[in-house]
């Protein structure tokens, strides 16, 4: 049995702090995503935060002086929000109508006011004939992320796994269709063979 007063025993002083401080202090750690251990040193290095600015584009380029909105804040003057623009890489635009309505974003997904808008619009797959519901459908890109292709409510619609996996850029030219999405929501399907299907949406008016 190793005997506990040995010099060769690393004895370390106890923590002085009582439960409810250790309980308070590791849940200010989680809440600010920082890992609570001394060896990363304060916490505040590792504090993630998010902010959303809404910004004109005119005032990005200088076009114009109108306010930027600092949401859950007020006004942010159009020079901060154009140097925060200009320094943080880790901006998510998202490009609004003039009513509001979230058009495109420059991120691979979708954000949720648009997956709202697509469910609304779409209903179910938009292969000529299928029925699948949106649900159980996801959302693709008409033309390829990958290629170039925008997140763009005008080229984003629901498929199903079926028939997105008949677009893929993996398949033979020889079997492989396209879908081209017109400004009216319009899909449409060309097949191997230069054939053109179209299918359209249907108009109405829903409370999602």
């Amino acid at each position: 049995m190793t005997d506990p007063t040995s010099p060769d025993i690393e004895h370390l002083a106890g923590d002085q702090r009582t439960f409810d401080q250790i309980r308070a202090d590791l849940l200010s750690d989680l809440l600010l995503a920082a890992d609570p251990s001394a060896v990363n040193g304060s916490g505040l290095e590792h504090v993630s935060a998010r902010i959303q600015v809404t910004v004109a584009a005119s005032t990005l380029i200088g076009a114009d002086d109108r306010p930027a909105e600092l949401d859950g804040h007020g006004p942010l003057d159009p020079e901060v929000a154009r140097r925060l623009a200009g320094c943080n890489g880790g901006w998510t635009r998202l490009f609004l109508t003039p009513t509001g309505l979230v058009r495109e974003t420059d991120s691979y997904t979708p954000s949720e006011s648009m997956r709202r808008y697509l469910r609304a619009r779409d209903q179910h797959c938009r292969f000529p004939g299928c029925r699948m519901p949106v649900h159980r459908c996801e959302i693709d890109h008409n033309h390829d992320h990958a290629r170039g292709g925008r997140t763009h409510v005008d080229n984003l619609s629901h498929f199903c796994r079926t028939h997105h996996s008949l677009k893929h850029p993996d398949i033979d030219d020889r079997h492989r269709w396209s879908a081209r999405q017109l400004p009216d929501g319009t899909v449409t399907w060309t097949s191997p063979l230069g054939r053109s299907y179209a299918d359209r949406p249907q108009r109405r008016v829903m409370f999602v």
